[in-house]
């Protein structure tokens, strides 16, 4: 497990995650401010979660300042809406910022509602964390994963 740095939701963002189970918000901001996972920003639903996905999470991002987005897809399980986590966190921030972002995550994702989170995925440029860029993500964590030499070889040898 990684370290984490005691930094908890703020009051505010503790009632707008239990008000977000109604399906009318598409994207949150996160933000640390204060020593608090803070509320920086949120979009409600206008479409569908394809085209409001670009537009709605490139919005939030700055450039030299990481920040988590919490992005609801369109489909449920059996805890409600599922949940896209993004993790932003540009190579030209701080390191000292970077890392708290990093060792605050798991605590972010506990406080929402692990449940709720379908996937997970980490940008450090934008084109990381556009519609594009999910895809690709999804096609990656999709395809089989590389052979080693000797299980290339053993796979040759079982076609002949």
């Amino acid at each position: 497990m990684s370290h984490q740095t005691g930094i908890k939701a703020n009051d505010e963002l503790k009632k707008f995650f239990a008000k977000c189970s109604d399906g009318r918000v598409r994207a949150i901001k996160i933000a640390i401010e204060e020593e608090k996972l803070s509320l920086a920003n949120h979009k409600d639903v206008k479409n569908s979660w394809e085209k409001d996905f670009d537009k709605y999470v490139t919005s939030f991002v700055e450039e030299n300042q990481p920040c988590y987005v919490l992005y609801r897809l369109d489909t449920k399980n059996s805890s409600g809406f599922e949940w896209l986590f993004i993790s932003w966190s540009p190579d030209t921030a701080p390191i000292r910022q970077k890392m708290l972002y990093a060792s605050t995550k798991a605590t972010l994702k506990q406080e929402f509602g692990t449940s709720q989170i379908k996937e997970e995925i980490h940008g450090t440029i934008l084109s990381d964390i556009t519609l594009n860029g999910y895809i690709k993500y999804k096609k990656s964590a999709a395809a089989p994963a590389p052979l080693s030499m000797r299980e290339e070889e053993l796979q040759e040898l079982k076609k002949d």
